[in-house]
């Protein structure tokens, strides 16, 4: 019987308060890494994984079973992360993320002639309605 045998075998004896602080450090990371909530929501996302997982390592029967457990479901969570980013860049359904330093100084703000003003202009339609007394 390999170390892995050993590591895998312990799911099997897990109990319910270990499945719950590990669902709870892969929600966490996610929520971590991602833009779903702001910056302070995600420094809350870093310390409850942080906290769950070490729950979750010292509540194993043998602690380094539980951490190479946690690091193997850390590195499934980055592994799935990056084949989905290469997907979207390769399929082209990314976008970037800023623009280029000198895409910002080809585009100049100039004012518009009067030549090339649009003649006829239609009201937008809430803007043209009269308010009601």
């Amino acid at each position: 019987m390999t170390v892995f045998d050993d590591v895998f075998d312990s799911l099997t004896t897990m109990n319910q308060s270990q499945l719950l602080l590990a669902f709870v450090a892969c929600i966490g990371y996610t929520v971590a890494q991602g833009s779903l909530v702001s910056g302070r929501g995600r420094g809350i996302a870093v310390a409850a994984t942080l906290a769950a997982a070490l729950g979750f390592v010292f509540h194993s029967g043998a602690w380094a079973h539980g951490a190479v457990l946690m690091a193997f479901a850390i590195m499934g969570f980055g592994a799935f992360a990056a084949i989905v980013w290469l997907a979207g860049r390769l399929l082209g359904l990314a976008r970037p993320n800023a623009a280029p330093a000198d895409a910002a100084d080809a585009v100049v703000a100039e004012p518009l002639d009067e030549a090339a003003r649009p003649s006829v202009t239609r009201p937008h339609p809430m803007r043209s309605r009269v308010p009601s007394a």
